[in-house]
């Protein structure tokens, strides 16, 4: 009788334990399903609220045309016209910016003299992928006429063309140069701003007291067939020889926020696709910061992280995009990185992309551009053992991502 007593108390303690246990989970449950998961708490430290960026964007476009109208009036016979009209693109016009560098992009819209005619052209042995070449044609009759009235050619094709194209080089070294001087000119009749060209760009460093700094990457592009070219110096490894000034960046940034602003309209309320990006593309900018960064974060660029996830917005389903999976989604675009390096492949989210072809009209994009020939590898460019040493830099993130993320916030909320 004692053994069955005995039996039963310890039956009851384990019972009473079960259920102490199950109490614990169902409050720790319940108390954790109002706490923030570590992935959202970053991406809400990380992401610039449309309030913060606004008045930052305001002033940048205003300071921007006034630098514009001096270049215009600094220009002479033989220049591209410079337009009042900027576009602004990139990830500050898309609500994917990352804390804490406050930049601008825009695309400064040129044109030529209107006795000349522009063709892009796109298909030519000595042109690389996502580059074009700018065929420059003459209307002779307007040009004889503009000529017996001025008494001069207006030295156009001289200037900024290489034989019948137009010169990439030419025209960024031009509109640099023209920038300079209307810097000069700006910070002697603005007295509470300095206005700094840096190296690289044309890129535009705006201070002003009691103001965060402001960089703004102005881009000169002529629009051809609704696809904008730019005039940046052609970098890459393409044995293109005497035509490489001749080059010009073709760019689909319009088309980028084109696509995001539809998705946008099918996602669920509070996608957690924009994060999903901005997180990853703040653990690359924090390991680059490292006083040794790893490989991958200075070989891969934004552009890369962007294709990236443009490709996994269009092929997951959007059910899956909810705000709760936003950790999943992380992981799921770090997995695929991985998995496209091992690959060797990444391609271009609009070149030769067919599934597109149906959205071709509302994304503004020719179907030519889609079509399966053009498909643009954007890994060709690296060289083999990189990729492998990314692939092991990234394993090792992969595998201590929980740390990883935990130390950032911990960052995150001392710094902000």
């Amino acid at each position: 009788m004692e053994n069955g007593d005995s039996f039963f108390a310890i039956i009851l303690q384990v019972l009473v334990l079960c259920i102490g246990m199950v109490i614990v989970l169902i409050r720790y449950f319940v108390e954790r399903k109002g706490k923030k998961s570590i992935y959202h708490q970053i991406g809400d430290k990380i992401d610039f609220s449309s309030s913060e960026l606004s008045e930052h964007k305001n002033f940048a476009d205003v300071i921007v045309k006034k630098l514009l109208k001096k270049m215009q009036d600094l220009s002479v016979a033989g220049d591209p016209h410079i337009s009042d009209n900027i576009i602004g693109i990139g990830s500050a016009f898309e609500n994917l910016k990352v804390k804490p560098q406050i930049q601008f992009d825009f695309i400064v819209l040129i044109s030529l003299p209107f006795q000349y005619v522009l063709q892009c052209i796109i298909d030519e042995d000595d042109i690389p992928n996502a580059y074009g070449k700018i065929l420059v044609s003459e209307n002779w009759f307007t040009n004889l006429l503009i000529t017996a009235w001025h008494g001069r050619q207006c030295g156009f094709l001289g200037r900024m063309c290489n034989g019948n194209y137009l010169s990439a080089k030419a025209v960024h070294e031009r509109f640099r140069s023209l920038a300079d001087m209307a810097t000069d000119i700006l910070n002697d009749e603005e007295e509470d701003i300095n206005l700094t060209f840096l190296q690289q760009g044309p890129t535009l460093k705006i201070e002003r007291r009691g103001a965060p700094e402001i960089l703004v990457d102005l881009v000169p592009a002529l629009k051809d067939d609704s696809i904008y070219l730019l005039a940046k110096i052609y970098g890459g490894q393409f044995e293109a020889g005497h035509c490489q000034d001749l080059l010009w960046t073709l760019s689909f940034s319009v088309q980028e926020k084109a696509f995001l602003e539809q998705k946008d309209l099918t996602l669920p309320k509070n996608a957690c696709h924009k994060r999903t990006l901005q997180i990853l593309k703040y653990l690359k900018q924090e390991e680059k910061n490292l006083e040794t960064p790893p490989l991958w974060c200075r070989t891969l660029s934004s552009y890369h992280l962007k294709t990236l996830w443009l490709h996994q917005l269009q092929k997951t389903p959007e059910g899956q995009w909810q705000e709760k999976f936003l950790e999943e989604r992380v992981l799921q675009l770090l997995d695929h990185l991985i998995h496209t390096l091992e690959l060797q492949t990444l391609h271009h989210f609009f070149l030769g992309n067919t599934k597109l072809i149906k959205q071709a009209g509302s994304l503004c994009i020719p179907k030519h551009f889609l079509r399966k020939g053009l498909k643009y590898n954007l890994y060709d460019e690296i060289d083999h053992s990189i990729i492998v040493q990314s692939i092991q830099e990234l394993r090792e993130l992969q595998n201590n991502i929980n740390m990883y993320t935990t130390y950032l916030l911990s960052e995150l909320e001392t710094n902000y």
